[in-house]
């Protein structure tokens, strides 16, 4: 009877100690978890990107876990320690990284987490390992540092921004594959030539970082996704003190041909013009700025139109004539005041007199050329091709 008394009040105090321990822990996992949730922490500015726009959105006890995680993803650990996050959370910081980082073309989207006693730990989702990650960024960093060797003038942040845009849309081309997260990566982009429109626009973000221009990726809202849509994503950068839209995917159109076009109906645009096409997107970007835009900064954008404009556009046309460029462009304030433009240079058949006023300025006969010509209304812009019968 003592021996059996003697293990009973040893279990008991066993169960105690036990119970004591478990509220202990469960105390300082509250406490901690309370600090994150008061104390702000401040952004990791020497690790991944300088400009870490997502990142400020995130609450602070997210913000803690963003900076716990970024602090060790690069030496590839089985596991971090972070607070205790929601799921809906845990999608908040992992959306964050991603956006924000384009060097983290090594993670998914699907990390786990578990809880150990009193830790909580992050599960990173590796899509390739350190040794080919290892590869694969000498290769990536290879051709961002030719790209950037390669400015004509880098302290003009418009014409950077310009020279980063027209490498993106050479040197790769649309191509989506939802099987293989290379094709939403900067390295798809810029090393395999090959990706889909997050790819462009994580590119766009690391190479214009590069070159000291702040820029960040805006993307659709996916919970806002109607069956009809499709997700996008594109940039918004800081030109010359003001912030604009950037869609290298769509200035890089698939043509019903296969040839390759360049085009800049995107490049600085506002966020009224975007949300025609973009109501739902995650943040918010106040851009309303114009200067930057591409068609008011080369002089080809009208704000009115009648036959005194012609002259403007003859001289458009010599300049990019003579220049071994066939193809024209123009954009106007609206799209009635474009169709208003359309119908008197096509209708009435007033571009051939241009083009001939063009021809008499310029080393080569560009009459023996066929005339193609479209408008794109819902974007405001005429295109005038010439080319070879």
């Amino acid at each position: 009877m003592k021996k059996f008394l003697s293990l009973l009040m040893s279990a008991v105090v066993a169960l105690a100690g036990f119970t004591a321990a478990f509220a202990l822990c469960n105390y300082a996992l509250n406490y901690t978890q309370s600090k994150y949730e008061k104390e702000p922490p401040e952004e990791l500015t020497e690790l991944g990107s300088p400009d870490k726009v997502y990142f400020g959105k995130l609450s602070n006890v997210e913000k803690h876990a963003y900076n716990m995680i970024l602090s060790q993803i690069f030496d590839y650990p089985k596991d971090i320690k972070i607070p205790q996050l929601t799921s809906t959370e845990l999608e908040n910081v992992t959306g964050a990284l991603l956006y924000d980082n384009p060097e983290l073309f090594f993670l998914g989207r699907k990390p786990e987490v578990l809880t150990k006693f009193n830790s909580i730990l992050y599960s990173p989702d590796y899509i390739i390992s350190k040794s080919e990650y290892a590869v694969q960024k000498k290769k990536l960093d290879s051709v961002c540092d030719k790209v950037i060797s390669s400015l004509t003038k880098p302290e003009d942040e418009w014409q950077t921004e310009l020279e980063i845009h027209d490498y993106i849309i050479d040197n790769c081309r649309y191509e989506l594959n939802r099987d293989d997260p290379v094709f939403s990566s900067a390295y798809g982009a810029l090393v395999n030539g090959k990706a889909a429109c997050e790819g462009y626009s994580k590119a766009a973000k690391l190479l214009l970082n590069m070159a000291g221009i702040e820029c960040s990726v805006a993307a659709d809202d996916p919970a806002k996704k109607s069956e009809d849509s499709t997700l996008h994503m594109w940039n918004v950068v800081n030109i010359n003190g003001d912030y604009y839209y950037l869609d290298c995917t769509w200035d890089d159109p698939v043509t019903p041909d296969g040839s390759d076009e360049k085009i800049y109906d995107y490049f600085n645009v506002t966020s009224e013009f975007m949300e025609q096409y973009h109501p739902n997107i995650i943040g918010e970007f106040d851009c309303t700025a114009t200067a930057e835009y591409y068609f008011i900064k080369t002089d080809r954008y009208f704000e009115s139109y009648d036959r005194s404009d012609e002259k403007r556009i003859v001289q458009i046309m010599t300049d990019e004539f003579n220049n071994g460029n066939y193809t024209l462009r123009i954009a106007f304030a609206d799209a009635e005041l474009c169709h208003e433009a359309y119908d008197d240079l096509f209708g009435n058949r007033r571009i051939d007199y241009l083009i001939y006023q063009a021809n008499e300025k310029t080393d080569e006969d560009i009459l023996s050329k066929k005339i193609k010509y479209e408008s794109k209304n819902d974007k405001r812009t005429i295109i005038v091709s010439l080319v070879n019968e």
